[in-house]
């Protein structure tokens, strides 16, 4: 009997994965799924974030207009697509993903980030086409609200873009869908992390846009991978068998050259970053929205390493992977370069606002001084 539970015991920890990934199937066709109602983004109860748009956005303190596209948490089961009406699950998004992912852009402009249907952790682990139209069904929510988005942007604002995980996959096709314009002149830098990049974006549906190579750099695109001691696998599955949008279809990654920025230097170099140079992590749970953060610094070196970013085990173990079933493919709930991403974004929007790329602001015609004319008769003149 002993043997026989230790046999078993093994068996579910070396199938666990598997486990997890068939307990997460929806079990029904995407074509015959009843899809969750579409979110109405002129509801603020739809946004995770939204400023007060009743207020001048030239009154804010923070220069630049920030548009967050937020990870998943939904594992799956039940639905293909979260429906952002079930309120255990929009409460821990706020309770984890609020804090960690999107407040570090709190101090570089006003902060839009909406709910949307996310398609379930589930079609992250399987190739089925049914995930693929779970992931357009979650783009189409992001894509309307990013309209919104922009009709509340004023064009002498920079924009940031930013998204983790699923969201940064989002944030790709919107720097497909709408910066290969005039648009690009607003973008202060667009943030794709835990997502897969392949440098050959860049000649292709990106070709409008570049990476960032320093600190400074505008206009352009930041990626990357992170990967501890002991994400072997992870780092694997990332860098073969994730999935990314281009040429209007998701593709395997299959081994791409992936675009890598060490958050630590700012530089796509391979130099190792130390510890002493790592500004804060953070793993906040259920903080208010206007609470302030204390990040944890010196707590990892970072090194970019055949497109992957590569970190020392954090020394608190908050910023590390908690142990769990399924957790290759799991949100963390801790975002080890809070302060890193929260710094540079107030330096990469004041750099645009700084460029003079941007217009200046037009003065209200109602603020200007009306000057009264008086009608005068013509006289015609006689030839």
């Amino acid at each position: 009997m002993i043997v026989c539970g230790l046999f078993l015991v093994a068996a579910l920890i070396f199938y666990r994965n598997d486990i997890f990934q068939s307990m997460q199937d929806p079990g029904q066709p995407f074509q015959t799924y009843e899809k969750p109602q579409a979110p109405d983004y002129s509801i603020t109860e739809n946004w995770m974030d939204i400023p007060d748009l009743s207020v001048d956005p030239f009154s804010s303190p923070t220069q630049g207009d920030v548009f967050v596209v937020i990870p998943v948490l939904y594992k799956g089961g039940d639905h293909w697509n979260l429906p952002v009406t079930r309120e255990y699950q929009i409460n821990k998004l706020n309770q984890i993903i609020r804090p960690n992912y999107v407040a570090p852009f709190k101090s570089s402009g006003r902060v839009f980030a909406p709910f949307y249907r996310q398609a379930s952790l589930y079609t992250a682990m399987t190739n089925r086409e049914d995930a693929r139209k779970a992931q357009n069904l979650a783009y189409s929510d992001v894509k309307r609200a990013f309209r919104v988005f922009l009709e509340q942007s004023p064009p002498e604002r920079p924009i940031i873009l930013a998204g983790y995980g699923q969201g940064a996959s989002h944030v790709q096709r919107l720097l497909i869908d709408f910066f290969d314009g005039e648009l690009k002149a607003r973008l202060a830098a667009a943030y794709v992390i835990d997502h897969p990049t392949p440098v050959q974006l860049f000649e292709t549906d990106l070709k409008n846009l570049k990476p960032c190579e320093t600190e400074t750099d505008t206009g352009c695109v930041i990626g990357w991978g992170a990967f501890m001691p002991g994400d072997g696998q992870i780092a694997e599955r990332f860098a073969t068998r994730r999935s990314v949008y281009e040429g209007g279809a998701y593709k395997t990654v299959d081994n791409a050259p992936l675009l890598c920025m060490n958050p630590l230097l700012w530089s796509r170099q391979g130099d190792y970053a130390p510890r002493r140079l790592h500004k804060g992590g953070l793993a906040a749970i259920g903080l208010e929205p206007d609470a302030q953060a204390a990040p944890l610094g010196k707590q990892a070196g970072a090194q970019c390493e055949n497109g992957l970013l590569y970190v020392d085990r954090p020394k608190s173990r908050v910023l590390r992977r908690p142990i769990r079933i399924g957790g290759q493919f799991r949100t963390l709930p801790s975002n080890l370069f809070y302060e890193d991403i929260r710094v540079n974004a107030v330096k990469r929007v004041e750099a645009l606002k700084n460029s003079g790329i941007l217009p200046e602001r037009v003065e209200k015609l109602d603020e200007l001084e009306i000057i009264e004319i008086n009608e005068s008769p013509v006289t015609p003149v006689k030839e």
